[in-house]
């Protein structure tokens, strides 16, 4: 009987500990939400964890980056967050890769203001979304330059409220959604700060079918397009886009191949391009886009 008091009292102590606990020692989860999957580790300070959760998700749970079983969803991060001992934990999620769009904007005045998303909406120029600016969710970036440039990443309000809605079900904190794209360029800035000025680099993100095509100049991303799954099309696809920019930018003289996962078709690739491809290694990260999630985080 008296052991029994003392275990409910230990267990009252840690039911009221956990909290404080949570607010002295915070621990973040980096969560990678794809249509088909969900990759996430735990980041405690700077230091991420091992992968802790990495499994598939049923066939149009989601589509195009837009939760289509919101309830289900949100029962399954749920649990696997319970399964974690990880329900304290603040979430940084990155949106599916199909969810936002890219835009690099020349701002049409001499300083950028205080509230530029405002601004932004006010302007409305014609960028060719998706979905107009007044009903979408804006992030914007600064770039590097003598004149005011800004990379912008736009979602659909309504899909960001229903991932918002996913957490929520979940029973979990949700402290930032981010497009996969800006994630992934926050883990390679590093390699292409020293870019020569006549080097493109050609950044492909594999998929399931096919891939993502991105061209950087420098940092600044400056085309992007979706690969199809054959090997054969692919390389070929990869080529007529480069042709596309070069005709857009002659001053280039050279190429650098990134991968950010091996690609079926590689040796075929590097034939094509006449370039050997880097393999990029995110270790101790599970991804690009959960180191890009840390970076951002690291920066705040």
């Amino acid at each position: 009987m008296v052991f029994s008091g003392l275990a409910g009292l230990k267990d009252d102590l840690e039911d009221r500990l956990r909290p404080i606990r949570a607010q002295l020692f915070p621990r973040q989860l980096l969560l990678e939400l794809q249509d088909d999957s969900l990759k996430g580790q735990v980041l405690r300070g700077s230091e991420p964890e091992a992968v802790s959760i990495d499994l598939p998700l049923p066939p149009l749970t989601c589509l195009d980056g837009q939760p289509l079983e919101k309830e289900p969803l949100g029962d399954l991060i749920g649990d696997l967050l319970v399964r974690d001992g990880l329900l304290d934990a603040v979430v940084l999620a990155s949106l599916p890769e199909g969810a936002a769009q890219w835009r690099v904007l020349d701002w049409p005045f001499e300083a950028i203001p205080d509230d530029p998303i405002a601004a932004l909406r006010t302007i409305d120029p014609p960028l060719n979304l998706a979905v107009p600016l007044a009903e979408s969710t804006i992030d914007l970036r600064p770039l590097p330059g003598s004149t005011p440039r800004l990379l912008m990443a736009v979602a659909p309000r309504t899909l960001v409220n229903d991932w918002i809605d996913v957490f929520n079900l979940a029973g979990v904190q949700l402290e930032r959604l981010a497009p996969a794209q800006s994630c992934r360029l926050a883990a390679v800035t590093s390699l292409l700060e020293a870019a020569p000025e006549d080097e493109l680099t050609v950044l492909i993100h594999p998929l399931p079918a096919g891939g993502q095509l991105l061209l950087l100049r420098g940092t600044e991303p400056v085309f992007d397009w979706s690969l199809p799954e054959d090997d054969a099309s692919l390389a070929r696809e990869v080529n007529r886009c480069l042709t596309f920019y070069r005709r857009r930018d002659p001053s280039i003289r050279r190429l650098r191949l990134l991968l950010s996962a091996p690609l079926p078709s590689q040796d075929r690739l590097q034939d094509a391009l006449g370039v050997r491809a880097e393999i990029l290694a995110p270790e101790p990260f599970g991804s690009l886009v959960l180191q890009g999630l840390a970076m951002a985080e690291s920066v705040r």
